[in-house]
């Protein structure tokens, strides 16, 4: 059997590779949230429900999750008191991507009868950029998937068996629910797949359920499969949740209606625009779907919907086979659909929903599977040359994987332009992976000096163990107001035109790095510290001697827009008003739909009394920025004058 030998072949490269990359793969931003939860959660057990951290999270909402890997991975940490705990996590992310792969692929050859299929299947998973990319540190939606593409697989076998189930099918059935919920309460879908899995089987063959009724003794037994399936897959999956715990009736049915609707809202870069995910249009999902999939797939997709809808109106349909086919594609097209019809507030691309992309790459491959074994039969030539275009198709990005590492999880097809076309206009490294890279070239230039590090993001686990360096948290265009040494940003979630031009560039550039071309991280080296005492100086009150520094300060940092805003709020409040439009609008050179400086022009003509032209600049502030608070509080002091003249 070559294809099952190929099948395991495939298997043993991806371990290979799973387990070469692990220890080089880089921490993602969300990984510095979850797992200190996870250590709550974790100390929750330990002190016997006494430290209730992991019950009180009002900011993150992370008592909502189950994350049970995530959870594992700091219990494991906690019992073995290992040095590099995140090569923990990335070893433990890449046993579950390795699990996903597995089911896929097992799953696969139950749909298609073919291990040559379900290799080519495990291949289209591993060479998703946008999935496999995730593989190491995404303890969330990398498990979730493997959960859900197990609960899949079940429910497929368990219909093969249909009404001779064995009891090993139902109580996998259940653990794999179980699993899938214990990491999300979206795992609670999986029941909802049986049942309406079973509604379609009695609905094809209807006299199956008076033979079941009539036959006591397999009622029974189905009844008591039911019964482990639903108390393993519902109350197992709650055993490593502390929240859930709470009230396990209700709990776990809130978290799921809290991810639904999500409330913490993340500003995204979408087609070009400057966006809160809450304002995101309704295709945000399918334009993210259609840019970043490989190309592999999504022909394979179109071409197995093609011969779906045909062999579904032929004479010699095979219903159990379209039933079989029909429910991997539910299992695709309906979160896809509800998240869309409810109104989901989803971000970072198809980070949320990578558990979809499995089913639709099986099915893609299936599709392109018996598209080629057709033109095989009717001209052999002809066929193997589509199946080798279709091989080339699947191994283009490949080449963007090997290249890009550990940041090959940004990825646009040919269908976006490319990532070159794709920088400012859609969110990039929204994860923060080319930090690694950026911090591995600091702590060689730095030499051991004892230094303090700036940087835009969580990441401070890069300065674990390490003697001498020191981190401390600024956003990128605030960094005057950190005292720091050095500054290492990420460039991301800023304004696409201040992306596209050159004026994000600091001063005292030591090395900028590029992914496919486009700047993503920058090191900068601080030459002196005239404009953080500067700031300092005007936050004291010293206004004149303040504005002497950050003048020192402008000569070499042109494109700070922060040392604007601290001059013209500085020469405001000393009623300079010239001075205070020259800062302005030298501040509007390099950005101007900065939130800061146009607050600055409406606080002015609000003390001027000019509440038309104050009401003016803050409709368009808001419109640029809708949740800038400090521009709605004074949007309504506006308003309330206007309204008393009026």
């Amino acid at each position: 059997m070559p294809g099952k030998y190929l099948f395991a072949g495939v298997l043993l490269f991806a371990t290979a590779v799973l387990a070469i990359l692990a220890p080089k793969s880089a921490v993602n931003v969300d990984e510095q949230l979850h797992y200190p939860h996870a250590k709550n959660v974790v100390n929750w057990y330990f002190t016997g429900g006494e430290d209730q951290s992991a019950l009180n999270t009002p900011q993150t909402n992370l008592k909502y999750y189950g994350q049970s890997i995530d959870n594992f991975t700091a219990l494991v940490n906690r019992i073995f008191n290992f040095e590099d705990e995140f090569l923990v996590r990335h070893y433990t992310g890449a046993f579950f991507f390795l699990l996903l792969l597995l089911f896929t692929g097992l799953l696969s050859k139950d749909i298609t009868g073919s291990w040559t299929a379900a290799a080519v299947t495990i291949m289209a998973l591993l060479f998703m950029p946008r999935l496999a990319g995730q593989a190491f540190g995404n303890l969330k939606d990398i498990p979730f998937a493997a959960g859900y593409m197990a609960g899949l697989l079940m429910i497929v076998r368990l219909l093969k068996e249909f009404p001779q189930v064995k009891w090993k099918t139902a109580l996998l059935l259940g653990v794999a629910i179980a699993f899938t919920v214990s990491v999300r309460a979206g795992g609670f879908i999986l029941f909802a797949y049986l049942g309406l899995s079973f509604l379609l089987y009695f609905v094809l063959k209807p006299f199956y359920l008076i033979e079941i009724v009539s036959t006591k003794p397999v009622f029974v037994r189905l009844m008591g499969q039911a019964a482990v399936i639903v108390v393993v897959g519902y109350f197992t999956g709650l055993l490593f949740w502390p929240y859930a715990l709470q009230n396990v009736l209700v709990h776990p049915l809130e978290s799921l209606q809290v991810m639904e609707h999500y409330k913490v809202s993340i500003r995204q870069i979408f087609e070009g625009d400057l966006m809160w995910s809450t304002q995101l249009p309704w295709y945000y999902l399918p334009k993210w779907l259609i840019i970043s999939t490989p190309l592999f797939v999504l022909i394979g997709f179109v071409i197995f919907l093609a011969l779906l809808f045909r062999e579904s109106l032929g004479s010699r349909r095979n219903n159990r086979q379209l039933l079989l086919e029909g429910f991997v594609l539910f299992a695709f097209v309906f979160p896809f659909l509800y998240v869309i019809a409810i109104d989901s507030n989803l971000y970072s691309g198809i980070r949320q929903m990578l558990f979809i992309l499995p089913p639709m790459a099986l099915l893609a491959v299936w599709g392109t599977y018996k598209l080629v074994h057709f033109l095989i039969s009717k001209n052999r030539i002809a066929g193997y040359a589509v199946a080798f275009s279709f091989l080339i198709l699947l191994l283009i990005p490949a080449k963007h994987q090997a290249a890009t590492f550990p940041v090959d999880y940004v990825y646009f097809n040919s269908l976006a332009g490319g990532n070159k076309k794709a920088w400012g206009n859609y969110e990039y490294d929204y994860y923060y992976h080319s930090i690694k890279e950026a911090f591995d070239f600091l702590n060689n230039h730095a030499g051991g000096n004892e230094i303090t590090v700036a940087m835009n993001c969580n990441l401070s686990n890069y300065f674990d163990n390490q003697q001498g360096m020191n981190y401390t948290y600024t956003r990128f265009l605030e960094r005057s107001s950190a005292e720091w040494d050095y500054g290492l940003f990420g460039l991301n979630y800023m304004e696409p035109g201040l992306l596209k031009s050159d004026r994000w560039k600091p001063a005292d550039e030591i090395k900028t790095f590029y992914h496919k071309g486009n700047p993503v991280a920058v090191l900068v080296k601080r030459s002196d510290n005239s404009d953080f005492y500067g700031i300092s100086e005007i936050k004291n009150g010293n206004l004149q001697k303040g504005i002497a520094l950050l003048e020192n300060a402008l000569e070499r940092q042109k494109n700070n827009i922060w040392l604007y805003v601290n001059m013209a709020r500085a020469q405001l409040d000393l009623g300079n008003e010239e001075e205070f439009f020259y800062y302005l609008n030298e501040g509007k050179k390099v950005h101007s739909s900065y939130e800061p400086l146009l607050l600055l022009e409406a606080s002015y003509y609000f003390r001027k009394e000019e509440d038309g032209k104050a009401n003016e600049i803050l409709d368009r502030l808001l419109e640029v920025n809708p949740r800038y608070l400090p521009a709605q509080q004074l949007y309504k002091d506006v308003r309330k004058r206007i309204e008393k003249v009026s």
